[in-house]
């Protein structure tokens, strides 16, 4: 078994999410000890847990230790088993990490079509939206050679959750290395206030915050089950077709004309570096990057989650990841 210490680098579920994503695809078992030891909950929340059930299910895996607060999994895969996994976290636990989990196992080892219906939250702070996952992250594993879908049949918050993803997998693929490397001038602007059960005015508030900043493209999506809940996301689009999104949850006592400025100074900060992939899509591409055996991109400095991951990866593959310090940022070449 390789052993590994959840409490290494950032800590955090991202080492079980890629530990476990890479002990489906190399069919190595693993023990994890000190899950998130360094958390002010350790051990295993229910969000972790589907991502470690779900895991299980599409590797018809043998598991100890998978219960809420564990501080230690063994996880046996045994090959891709189900092609109709049906996941539902019981809270408003991000249905975006589970997919992260699942996602690449699935569309590099399954032997036929596969479909996962994940419930749960769909918007949800310290994760990515739907719309990150659909819009930046998909099109890229989608340009590695994955043939993969991921729709959002219904939107889900905090605290009743009740949201639901659907990913489709049309059979195993191999993946390609690709280059990421030129951003370009801003082609497109796009601003969506999302309320749901809130009066229509907090997200005009937030569209106008958009609209002084040159944004011309803005909509309202009202969702009238659920919640209460507000979203604000800001997305941009590079002549080279590079795109970054950048969400904001509402808070009770939040201003709105806030949570849109929080967005907006975060998608400025990603275009002020001139770099077309930003901080959350670099650290989802080491995964597929290094499954692939190559590719490069240029992000800002990496972050923690990033520099675990790349941690992570070398347990289990003998790849090469060497980070390179280039203006405002780092080139990653993988393999």
């Amino acid at each position: 078994m390789i052993d590994i210490d959840g409490s290494e680098g950032e800590g955090g579920g991202q080492i079980l999410r890629t530990s476990l994503a890479l002990s489906i695809i190399t069919g190595q078992p693993m023990h994890m000890r000190r899950i998130r030891a360094g958390r002010p909950k350790p051990g295993l929340r229910r969000q972790h847990l589907a991502c470690v059930q779900a895991a299980a299910a599409l590797a018809n895996a043998e598991t100890r230790g998978a219960a809420v607060d564990s501080m230690s999994l063994e996880f046996v895969p045994h090959g891709i088993a189900e092609d109709d996994l049906v996941i539902d976290i019981g809270s408003a636990g991000s249905t975006t990490l589970v997919v992260q989990t699942i996602l690449v196992p699935a569309i590099v080892c399954a032997r036929r079509a596969l479909r996962a219906t994940i419930t749960g939250g769909t918007h949800n702070p310290m994760a990515p939206p739907f719309e990150f996952l659909d819009r930046v992250f998909m099109p890229r594993v989608v340009a590695m050679g994955a043939d993969a879908t991921l729709r959002c049949e219904r939107e889900g918050f905090a605290p009743a959750g009740g949201g639901k993803l659907v990913l489709e997998v049309a059979h195993g693929a191999k993946l390609s290395p690709i280059e990421i490397l030129e951003g370009g001038a801003v082609v497109a602007r796009r601003a969506t206030a999302i309320v749901a059960n809130l009066p229509p005015a907090i997200a005009e508030r937030e569209l106008d915050v958009a609209r002084a900043r040159g944004f011309t493209d803005c909509t309202v999506r009202t969702i009238e089950r659920g919640g209460p809940a507000n979203v604000f996301v800001a997305e941009a689009e590079l002549a080279s077709g590079a795109r970054e999104l950048c969400a904001e949850i509402g808070e009770k006592r939040l201003r709105a004309e806030v949570v849109a400025e929080r967005a907006l100074d975060a998608l400025d900060a990603y275009l002020a570096r001139g770099l077309p992939v930003g901080e959350y899509l670099a650290d989802q591409l080491l995964l597929p990057m290094a499954i692939a055996g190559g590719g490069c991109f240029r992000t800002g400095p990496l972050s923690l989650h990033a520099t675990t991951n790349i941690a992570t990866i070398a347990k289990f593959l003998d790849v090469t990841i060497a980070v390179t310090e280039i203006p405002n940022g780092v080139e990653v070449r993988v393999g």
